[in-house]
């Protein structure tokens, strides 16, 4: 009797298993005072941006450097699953947002 309640236990065990979904995870991190853009991931190289040699005197297209690098990743299938704000100093603050995607 035990028997046959361990074979359906193990298959259902061993299913469960196999259906959890192992995740790449990337952060894209921007910081408008110190005006330097980095991508990291467990997935693709990690690279920095130093914004000021980019854009010269136009700080406003910052912004849209890193939003540009998140619509890059989400058009590859990454999802963004958090934004927050970080203080690092008075007056200097980052923008981190970290994204996700299934492992092939």
């Amino acid at each position: 009797m035990n028997k046959f309640l361990l074979v359906p236990l193990l298959s259902l065990i061993s299913l469960t298993a196999s259906a959890q979904t192992v995740h790449d995870y990337a952060s894209i991190e921007f910081s408008p005072a110190i005006r330097k853009l980095g991508v990291f991931s467990t997935a693709f190289p990690n690279k920095v941006v130093d914004l000021k040699v980019l854009h010269m005197d136009k700080r406003e297209q910052d912004i849209n450097t890193f939003f540009s690098e998140v619509q890059d990743l989400e058009r590859q299938g990454w999802e963004v699953t958090a934004q927050e704000i970080v203080a690092l100093d008075k007056g200097v603050h980052m923008y981190v947002w970290s994204l996700r995607k299934a492992k092939p």
